[in-house]
């Protein structure tokens, strides 16, 4: 292109007036794409330099024996449990790993796409930025297989694996109406990624089958960009709750129980509520999110969703190896259920004693 400009996945869609996934498809040789279109998708691509002019990668060369992965940060439990997973398979199969975190940057995330082809890894699992242009498509094109981890890769047909975190929010707050709180507060991270959203909607579907109940959202300012200091950080959530219950009316706190997106957030609401002399479980019911080492070594130990952070990692390293190893077929989605762990911050306000 001119100006020396790299070409991407996204401009030869554009140009020929087709979706990034079908080019993506018809660059990989995946089925799906009539063989006009096929042709025409490679003719372009080496026109414009995207693929050499001899021909198209060689898919079936043998590549590095290393598999990247894509975090957010280093910092948060998921993340090294997950990797922990991930290098426990990959090293059994005789594979290394290349750990790259992206800060939640999408042009860091781009980066990280560009070295995995041109350091000719194997393949990689990833938890995706989400940003306005994913870059997997590219690295798909060029014959990697690439594996999504915890966050859905938007217009890829790549294979998935996740925890169901709506059922995990779902049954957290079914956990609560049981109880008879009836003024639920959620306590959510305030950024666009499939996880929260798919989190808010277990919540709302659980309040939407008790008409008596009513609910509101507390949005958690997101540290993720600030790449100084973890990115969850207990400081936000504990200032949001202080500054929801200022707004409430002194004679009635009004709620009777919390439900947060992450353990750290429940840490910082429970500070909070003990500053102002509310009692969990006694007068408020308190429900974390991930079952972090601590949870249950606080007073009162924190009833949480423990995430399936190990399983999801294993099914990723599997899905991956059996890609690169050559098999093909419909891309794969699986959802792995979390497990509501019940402690004393909710045992219900009526048996806190």
């Amino acid at each position: 292109m001119a100006g020396g400009k790299r070409t991407t996945l996204h401009d030869l869609a554009q140009g020929l007036g087709l979706s990034a996934n079908t080019v993506s498809r018809a660059l990989a040789g995946k089925d799906g794409v009539s063989d006009r279109t096929r042709a025409l998708v490679l003719a372009e691509a080496r026109r414009t330099g995207y693929l050499p002019s001899d021909d198209a990668v060689d898919r079936a060369a043998p590549r590095s024996r290393t598999v990247a992965v894509t975090i957010p940060s280093a910092t948060h439990v998921f993340s090294s449990e997950l990797i922990g997973a991930i290098e426990a398979g990959a090293r059994s199969s005789g594979y290394s790993l290349d750990v790259f975190t992206t800060g939640e940057s999408v042009q860091q995330e781009q980066e990280i796409a560009q070295t995995i082809i041109d350091h000719d890894l194997a393949g990689a699992i990833v938890i995706p930025v989400q940003g306005a242009r994913e870059p997997w498509a590219s690295v798909v094109a060029s014959g990697r297989p690439v594996v999504a981890a915890s966050r859905e890769i938007a217009d890829l047909d790549c294979d998935y694996v996740t925890a169901d975190n709506e059922a995990g929010s779902y049954a957290a707050v079914r956990h609560l109406l049981a109880h008879g709180c009836r003024r639920i507060v959620q306590f959510e991270e305030d950024l666009q990624i499939s996880t929260i959203n798919s989190r808010r909607a277990g919540f709302e579907r659980a309040m939407a089958e008790h008409p008596d109940a009513s609910a509101q959202t507390i949005l958690v300012p997101t540290r993720r960009y600030e790449k100084a200091e973890p990115h969850w950080r207990s400081a936000e959530a504990h200032r949001s709750c202080l500054g929801f219950l200022d707004r409430a009316d002194e004679r009635d706190i009004g709620f009777d129980a919390i439900v947060t997106g992450d353990d750290y957030f429940a840490l910082g609401a429970l500070a909070a509520l003990r500053e102002r002399g509310i009692a969990v479980p006694g007068d408020v019911e308190l429900i974390g999110y991930g079952d972090h080492p601590y949870a249950a070594w606080l007073d009162p130990a924190l009833s949480t969703v423990r995430l399936p952070s190990q399983l999801i990692g294993e099914l990723a390293v599997s899905l991956l190896l059996q890609r690169i190893a050559g098999e093909s077929g419909p891309a794969v989605r699986r959802l792995v259920k979390p497990e509501l762990i019940i402690r004393r911050s909710s045992v219900g306000r009526q048996n806190a004693d």
